[in-house]
């Protein structure tokens, strides 16, 4: 279930592009959350594509002089390991690159892509809060997986501490 955000100035992306990213990056978040694709996990999928004026993207307090992006990604807690995190880095990023379609200048980084997880219980959809184990079970996960998931929740609960008494 992820929310894939994609920054990047002005006219580094090609039209076609912009649509092939669109219409794959959503698929490859997914299948590294090993998640399957379909209508129910595709229509909470997001992928925003947020073009900035050139003049407002800057390396190091000066103007680029080759394109640049920053993907970041929020996954919710309990889906990912540290391998599907650099796999989904890697790849999503390769896609952004591929979809560039230059080799840059060489003068730094282009792609920075954050994967965020989001603890269990702060991630509401149309205003209702989906858990970890709430979401595994809309999406139909293996079972097994899910059974993990509740014994790690378990393991480790959320702390509330209220600011005054309710």
């Amino acid at each position: 279930m992820p929310l894939i955000d994609v920054i990047y100035p002005q006219g580094a992306l090609s039209a076609p592009a912009l649509k092939k990213l669109e219409s794959t990056l959503w698929e490859k978040a997914l299948k590294w959350e090993a998640i399957e694709a379909n209508a129910t996990s595709a229509s909470v999928a997001w992928a925003y594509l947020d073009e900035r004026p050139r003049q407002s993207v800057s390396a190091g307090g000066k103007p680029i002089t080759q394109n640049i992006y920053r993907i970041n990604v929020r996954v919710m807690v309990g889906f990912m390991d540290q391998v599907r995190i650099d796999g989904m880095a890697r790849e999503l990023t390769n896609a952004v690159l591929e979809a560039d379609g230059s080799n840059g200048d060489a003068s730094g980084p282009r792609v920075f892509c954050i994967i965020e997880e989001i603890p269990s219980g702060t991630w509401s959809v149309d205003g209702s809060t989906w858990t970890t184990v709430f979401t595994a079970k809309q999406l139909e996960i293996n079972k097994t997986r899910i059974a993990a998931m509740e014994n790690a929740l378990a393991a480790r609960p959320r702390i509330d501490v209220l600011a005054s008494p309710v």
